[in-house]
């Protein structure tokens, strides 16, 4: 790098010009500072909506499902077939029974769907973390007419809001079902007394308004399946193995069964939460090209100012290569700087936003993040590093473009032309 670049450098620093020209380079850094931090609390909060909603929906659903046409009458042979391949990914494996049915307590009811689980070998830890009110039992205390107790009944709260009900509460589930093989329509329905032992609350609407959980014994009394099953639930160490684990499930018990994953189960959902995201990058990357373009403007105006000094370089002998150089450096700076300040308030709001959530509630009153709406208690965030990387990387590249139009105007200004006037 030649000498007199450095020369030309330092003159033209030391003569940055108008305060005006100033306070235009210092909106350009907040105006990529601003465009960089939204776009990191953003993709934060869209990360943690997806992690959270992601485990609300394993928690209740099997990561893979088996089923087969009609149900399955031999569930531990399946089982047995599944562990004997020892996969190292399987952490449960059990039978369960599913259908729709109705609920009904004195006041309401609404129609649900009805699950009968073995609490004793299928690991609902993501319900039982979310129990907010007795506790996950199917064992009830109140006396059943039948003689013994109420077998136990966890609901949601939505459903118990609805159904006007608490832990203790006794409702009737209430299953349709064909007293003839060739009947088009239920002539019959199955109803069974239960007593509420827990309420969950997953944050999801229609979750906690919807799933019933009861014994599998009890679910397959209520819907006439004598031994049957509705299928077999397998849940893993790592969820997003369940794509190759359902493959090898599917090669290994062959087209007499359906083998599905939790995300093909949801798959409509988690694509348009996706979409959902990619949109609100596209966008917001745009305020980040506008803040370039400003970059742009700033220094042409740097340029147009910078018109007389510029062509006493070129007449000392700077090159057209080292001006170039020294605009270049100008754009970089400022994104430099504009991305510094908001990857650095970007990050601090995304590890604090709760906190910054509070605080915005009570200055203004307005609830930010109201949680009737999302069913969150608090807002979900994740800082995803490579995302941060991508933005970074982006805001810089956008600072060097800018550069180009100006840095090129500036090194191709023809000395005579720029003093005919001074």
């Amino acid at each position: 790098m030649r000498y007199e670049y450095f020369i030309a450098l330092k003159h033209l620093l030391k003569r940055q010009g108008s305060g005006f020209v100033s306070l235009i380079s210092l909106i350009s850094v907040l105006g990529v500072a601003v465009g960089v931090m939204a776009l990191i609390v953003v993709m934060a909060v869209m990360s943690g909506f997806d992690r959270d909603l992601k485990a609300k929906i394993v928690g209740v659903n099997p990561h893979i499902l088996i089923q087969a046409q009609g149900g399955i009458s031999n569930p531990q042979v399946i089982i047995d077939k599944i562990r004997g391949v020892r996969f190292g990914e399987l952490k449960t494996a059990s039978p369960f029974v599913q259908g729709q049915g109705v609920i009904r307590s004195k006041s309401n009811a609404m129609g649900v769907i009805i699950k009968g689980v073995d609490a004793r070998q299928d690991d609902l830890s993501g319900v039982r973390d979310f129990i907010r009110a007795g506790s996950f039992s199917f064992e009830g205390h109140s006396a059943s007419p039948l003689g013994g107790k109420l077998p136990g009944a966890v609901i949601g709260r939505e459903l118990a809001n609805i159904l006007e009900v608490g832990v203790g509460g006794k409702v009737y589930l209430i299953s349709p079902f064909l007293a003839d093989a060739d009947a088009m329509l239920p002539t019959q329905a199955k109803s069974l007394p239960f007593e509420v032992t827990g309420i969950y609350q997953l944050g999801m609407s229609d979750m906690d308004s919807s799933i019933v959980l009861i014994d599998m014994p009890k679910a397959q009394d209520l819907f006439q399946l004598g031994m049957m099953v509705s299928g077999v639930s397998l849940r893993l160490k790592d969820v997003e193995k369940a794509e190759a684990v359902k493959e090898t499930v599917s090669g290994l018990l062959g087209p007499a069964y359906f083998v599905r994953s939790w995300l093909d189960l949801n798959r409509n959902f988690f694509s348009a939460l996706k979409v959902e995201k990619n949109v609100m990058a596209v966008l917001l990357f745009l305020i980040v090209l506008v803040a370039a373009f400003n970059i742009v403007s700033t220094l042409i105006m740097i340029v147009m100012e910078k018109t007389r000094d510029i062509g006493l370089l070129r007449a000392l002998g700077a090159t057209a290569g080292s001006v170039r150089m020294i605009f270049l450096l100008e754009g970089i700076i400022v994104g430099f700087f504009g991305v510094l300040l908001g990857a650095v308030a970007g990050l601090l709001i995304a590890f604090n936003i709760n906190t910054v959530a509070a605080v915005i509630e009570r200055v203004t009153g307005v609830e930010v993040f109201p949680s009737d709406i999302y069913y969150f208690s608090q807002i979900p965030a994740e800082i995803n590093f490579t995302d941060v990387a991508g933005i970074i990387a982006f805001a810089l590249a956008a600072a060097l473009l800018a550069g180009l139009y100006p840095s090129h105007r500036a090194a191709t200004l023809n000395p005579v032309e720029a003093l005919r006037y001074e």
